[in-house]
């Protein structure tokens, strides 16, 4: 039995010796998450509940992420695995679920992180754990400010989403002397595009009428609409989802409105456009993202085609495109630390990280920065309700 045990403490002593050899310790060599042969990632999306819709795209760029990574052999021989927990868009449960990937699945990072108000809830745990984390979906400054030394956001505040479509309107589409209102949902998110919403009409001197906040999860908008008419609105921001701006859109047509319309970047899923085509309204999306028309979003259907189910490629919209490049954004970090992976050392990379190209997908994308926010130039698309599609109106412009 003794020389049993001399014999185990002999060979453990050898590998220690070449792991010393080798300039790292054993703990440096193998990671929580991490094995000889699988790095295990962990997402909380809302793949049920109101915005099921952005959480299963989401999930379905990881996977589209992960399974091109891993059929060219993943990264220095190991492939990626991921677990989804879906929160229902509830951010009580959001906490639940990424407890349960950090203590339970001892996942090795995060790469999907929900929505703004369920992020905020999210980060004291992964403060705690320490766990390098990419922001993709609901980029909000309170994730970034102040500074959480591994989490990494893509994208710029939601303000400017309430931002850029009024200033284009200003400046491109006549509304120097226009009307301006905007219905914003009543907690941060709505507040945040209530922001660049100010901005833009303080910035170029234009009346701003009607600033009316509502419920979220609100049906009905007769009496917000109502409100507009009565203003004489000429322009509008709908700091709305999927099917609120579609009910909204049709309610200002059955009153007889005609405004100019902008929205947020969820405007452009081709469900949001769908809905809101029978309005007739072409409006105007601001986006950080390649959308489904954009050469650089057709050549990712083509490889999610392949290499996703039917399911998970029925789900494809501009938040698989957020998956999929905040996917590939940690892998690069985990790709630059050699064999060696772990959770100090990629989030030392992510730091380092510049000008990374994401093949059209987004502008360059750069975390080297006081708070690792990745801050995207824009591109601005307008709705064709004819085809139930939508078209680019400017290239990506940083703001």
């Amino acid at each position: 039995m003794r020389k049993s045990i001399s014999r185990w403490a002999k060979c453990l002593g050898k590998t220690s010796a070449i792991a010393m050899a080798m300039g790292v310790s054993l703990a440096q060599a193998q990671d929580i998450g991490v094995t000889a042969t699988e790095i295990l990632l962990g997402e909380v999306q809302p793949m049920s509940g109101p915005a099921s819709l952005i959480g299963k795209a989401g999930a379905a760029g990881s996977k589209l992420a992960i399974a091109e990574i891993n059929e060219k052999g993943g990264i220095n021989g190991r492939k990626l695995r991921a677990i989804y927990e879906d929160d229902g868009y509830v951010p009580a449960r959001s906490v639940s679920a990424v407890k349960k990937l950090i203590d339970s699945d001892k996942v090795f990072a995060l790469t999907g992180t929900t929505g703004s108000s369920h992020m905020v809830a999210m980060l004291p745990t992964i403060e705690e754990a320490k766990i390098p984390t990419i922001v993709h979906m609901a980029p909000h400054p309170s994730v970034v400010k102040p500074r959480r030394p591994t989490v990494f956001m893509i994208g710029p505040d939601y303000d400017y989403a309430g931002y850029v479509p009024i200033n284009h309107m200003i400046e491109k589409m006549g509304q120097k002397n226009g009307k301006f209102g905007i219905l914003y949902q009543d907690d941060d998110f709505g507040k945040a595009l209530l922001a660049g919403y100010q901005k833009a009409v303080k910035q170029h001197n234009v009346a701003s009428v009607a600033e009316i906040p509502f419920k979220r999860g609100a049906k009905d908008f007769s009496a917000e609409v109502l409100t507009l008419k009565e203003k004489g609105i000429t322009a509008l921001y709908l700091g709305t989802l999927t099917t609120e701006s579609a009910s909204v859109m049709n309610e200002l047509r059955r009153l007889g409105m005609t405004p100019i319309i902008g929205t947020l970047w969820a405007g452009q899923l081709p469900a949001a456009v769908k809905l809101a085509a029978p309005s007739g309204f072409e409006y105007l999306i601001p986006d950080y993202y390649a959308s489904n028309y954009d050469a650089a979003g057709v050549k990712l259907m083509d490889v999610a085609k392949r290499l996703l189910s039917a399911d998970d490629f029925a789900n494809f919209n501009r938040y698989t495109v957020s998956g999929y490049v905040g996917t590939k954004v940690l892998a690069e970090g985990i790709r630059r630390c050699g064999a060696s992976v772990t959770r100090v050392c990629v989030v030392a990379e992510l730091n380092k990280l510049k000008n990374f190209d994401t093949a059209g997908l987004t502008g360059n994308l750069s975390f080297d920065n006081p708070s690792a926010q990745a801050v995207l130039p824009i591109k601005l698309f307008q709705t064709d309700p004819k085809n139930a599609s939508v078209k680019s109106v400017t290239d990506f412009i940083a703001y």
